[in-house]
């Protein structure tokens, strides 16, 4: 019988081995496969098999997660025993946090075992051919030692290992002072987030990356999933989710640069009902071009349902309705807010030297008055 890998788990195991390689003196297994994979990484430099590094990584995680998976799986086969998804872990758990948590997979795609010779592939033990071969010997007989790991602990230390090996930053990281954004006021940083979002879209990442940062001061960063631009298997609803305690996703946000229409509202809302079962829904607004128009249709639409609509059309009322409900800290919420959107753009793939004229406008403490070319706000017609 196939085994379903509980991402959630994963991911709480790659960020606690991460930490725990950065802080730690290693153990002598985590020590061993650091060793071991540094080894394969120079076997198997970046375009020569580098994807080898990906598929071990991929393969340690989920043993970590559930010693059961047979490692050499590539897909969930329901007549095979102990097979797993390992193109949905990478994709979902090991692409998705390798710049956050600064993890060279060699493989640089948001799908990593999505190349040759791994493509196509239901089994990593039935690929042949490939030209490195003394690269392709030496991660066999890695994941040989990784198939006959004891248990999870074991794969935890190896998983500490192999990101103690593979921690390097692929991009060189944006100078943020401490106290960025710190000087602001709610007015001035709503400018600066409405200038900057329609500056330039970027396929929606700027807009996308001002509403994580906003969220995090809310919520806090470890509870707040970023959906990756244009993912195709997307396991949280809409463009951002929130998390419960639970570990359940209890509010989900549509972030549009786009102008948004009762229809496509409806739509939307509908879809994420019944692929997550969400019922708490809100969606942002924020194109140029957006006009004014009203929204109860949807709105009782979702309430007949059991499901909650609320829309913004405009970035101060978000901005705003974050700054009531975000917990009161020592630190200041603009300044929470400012650092946050860098951290989140860099993730989305927004473009270095946008990130960097975003810093520079929160650091000058002022920007340009875009006041009107913001939608006016549903209740305030004519009004920011």
């Amino acid at each position: 019988m196939s085994i379903s890998v509980d991402h959630v788990k994963a991911t709480e195991i790659l960020f606690s081995e991460s930490a725990a390689a950065a802080n730690e003196t290693l153990p002598e297994i985590a020590a061993v496969w650091q060793d071991r994979v540094k080894q394969l990484g120079s076997l198997c430099p970046h375009r020569k098999s580098s994807t080898t590094i990906a598929a071990l990584g991929t393969a340690i995680l989920a043993k970590a997660t559930d010693q059961r998976v047979d490692v050499y799986s590539l897909l969930d086969r329901g007549e095979a025993d102990r097979s797993y998804s390992a193109r949905s872990l990478a994709d979902n758990v090991l692409a998705r946090h390798r710049a956050r948590l600064e993890i060279d997979l060699g493989a640089r795609g948001t799908n990593p075992l999505n190349n040759t010779p791994f493509i196509g592939k239901t089994r990593i033990d039935e690929i042949s051919g490939v030209r490195n071969r003394e690269g392709w010997a030496y991660f066999m007989d890695l994941m040989e030692q990784l198939r006959d790991l004891p248990g999870s602990a074991e794969a935890r230390l190896a998983l500490r290992g192999f990101i103690a090996a593979r921690r390097r930053a692929l991009i060189a990281t944006i100078d943020v002072a401490p106290q960025l954004g710190d000087n602001l006021s709610v007015g001035t940083l709503t400018n600066a987030i409405s200038e900057y979002a329609i500056a330039e879209s970027e396929g929606g990442r700027r807009a996308q990356a001002c509403a994580a940062g906003l969220l995090d001061a809310v919520f806090g960063p470890e509870r707040v999933v970023v959906g990756a631009i244009n993912d195709p298997d997307r396991r949280a609803p809409l463009d951002i989710a929130v998390r419960s305690l639970r570990n359940d996703f209890e509010v989900a946000f549509e972030v549009k640069d786009k102008p948004i229409s009762d229809n496509h509202v409806l739509s939307s809302a509908e879809k994420t009902f019944l692929d997550h079962g969400t019922t708490n829904l809100v969606f942002l607004g924020v194109s140029s071009r957006q006009v004014y128009q009203d929204f109860s249709e949807a709105e009782l639409w979702g309430s007949a349902r059991g499901i909650k609509v609320t829309i913004f059309v405009n970035w101060l009322s978000f901005v705003m309705a974050c700054k009531c409900f975000a917990p009161v800290k020592r630190e200041v919420f603009e300044g929470i807010v400012s650092r946050s959107i860098v951290a989140r753009g860099g993730e989305l793939g927004v473009r270095r030297q946008s990130l960097e004229e975003f810093v520079l406008k929160i650091e000058s403490g002022s920007s340009v008055d875009v006041s009107g070319k913001i939608a006016p706000h549903r209740d305030s017609p004519g009004k920011l």
